[in-house]
């Protein structure tokens, strides 16, 4: 019975024109033939049409079928093109295991990606592009049943992502892939373009100091607890008003504001979590119109730091938590989540996220997240949460 050839797959090519699918699917129905799978694009005023068709109960022979499908497109200028196919077959292909790889880049991109894909043993089964008057941004829908290490294949497409200085996403096709409803952002290097702490240090007369336990941090020496109770003692003394020097001068991440009103617009709710300072998330907050702001609470008295935090510290943990937290409060699933950061203290949050996000990052948390996102092209985060270009207005990402 598996050997029974009685599914076929029609293709369809060539002038695209308005009753061409209504053509061919009257025909069908005539011949009591079922669509098992159907997929059309058209690029420009060309067609392709494919339809995997179940013949078993067809009211001809699957001879006379295809004599009436190839007189059809004779009658329209279309090529017609056909191939059998067994039960057993049409199974195995059936049983995809689909990702969609999202790339911001040229033809070259195009190569080299496609290429790792072929040496991963990953199938393209479609390629669509996402803007309208240019091939910026492209789409690629990959089954991966034949590749043998996922994360090589993710860690390979990453790396060439830096190596041509483009944004990429690799998600799992799966029913919230654009049904995000919540966003979490880290705060400095990340909404903002600059590290706070940095900019509190360098008045205080202590950068070197504060930028030693930084480093620290960033090899692995030293916790992000500890590293934070070590800088904020560094920064005793210094006094509000330099804090209010520094918040006015704040400057937001290119693409920002954009980005924040086009969610806000489309019912996100959006907010911070942040390792750095609840002094300065909070304005961030009230300025940009965010639903929530988590960070560390500074002790301040007498209009001067004391050197202490007060309070639960913001470490990675405590992110992943309140990434729960605030979904559970909101009531959406972690598959519609949204996070992006920038350090090895985001990573736990990112992976907790539907949707993680390095943003100008470093490979350990890039390993976490499911997009890598160049510096000032946070407007790309847009085509992967679905959004259009009529839904972006004239902010596109040809503009780029």
């Amino acid at each position: 019975m598996d050997d029974k050839k009685d599914f076929v797959m029609v293709t369809v090519s060539g002038p695209d024109r308005p009753g061409i699918t209504a053509a061919f699917s009257r025909i069908l129905v005539e011949n009591q033939v079922e669509i098992v799978d159907i997929e059309q694009a058209s690029l420009q005023d060309f067609l392709g049409l494919s339809f995997l068709l179940d013949m078993s109960s067809a009211k001809q022979s699957k001879d006379g079928v295809l004599k009436d499908l190839l007189f059809e497109a004779s009658r329209l200028g279309l090529t017609l093109n056909f191939r059998l196919y067994s039960e057993k077959e049409v199974k195995a292909r059936n049983s995809k295991n689909l990702f969609i790889l999202t790339y911001f880049g040229d033809t070259r991109a195009l190569a080299e990606i496609s290429n790792i894909l072929a040496e991963e043993k990953a199938n393209i089964e479609m390629i669509s592009n996402l803007t309208r008057h240019c091939a910026m941004c492209v789409e690629l829908t990959i089954n991966v049943n034949e590749v043998e290490n996922l994360s090589r294949l993710k860690s390979r497409v990453i790396a060439k992502s830096h190596e041509l200085n483009i944004d990429l996403a690799l998600q799992k096709m799966e029913a919230y892939r654009k049904n995000k409803r919540l966003l979490f952002f880290d705060m400095d290097s990340t909404l903002v373009d600059m590290e706070i702490i940095d900019e509190m240090a360098e008045r205080a007369g202590v950068l070197k100091e504060v930028s030693r336990i930084t480093e620290k941090v960033r090899r692995g020496d030293l916790d992000f607890e500890e590293a934070l109770v070590q800088r904020v003692a560094l920064l005793r003394g210094l006094k509000v008003r330099e804090l209010e020097k520094i918040r006015d001068e704040m400057r937001l991440s290119e693409g920002a504001e954009e980005l924040v009103a086009t969610l806000k617009r489309s019912g996100y709710k959006l907010g911070v979590v942040s390792g750095g300072f609840r002094y300065f998330a909070d304005y961030l907050k009230e300025r940009m119109g965010l639903d929530f702001a988590y960070a560390n609470q500074l002790e301040i008295k007498n209009g001067k730091l004391t050197g202490k935090v007060l309070g639960q510290i913001v470490d990675n943990a405590y992110k992943a938590k309140i990434v729960n937290m605030v979904s559970t409060e909101e009531g959406v699933l972690l598959d519609q989540t949204v996070a992006i950061g920038d350090g090895a203290n985001d990573v736990l949050m990112l992976g907790q996220a539907g949707l993680g996000i390095a943003y100008n990052a470093k490979e350990r948390l890039e390993r976490a997240a499911n997009m890598s996102l160049g510096r000032a092209r946070l407007k790309n985060i847009l085509y992967i949460l679905g959004f259009s270009e009529e839904e972006m207005g004239t902010w596109s990402a040809c503009d780029s």
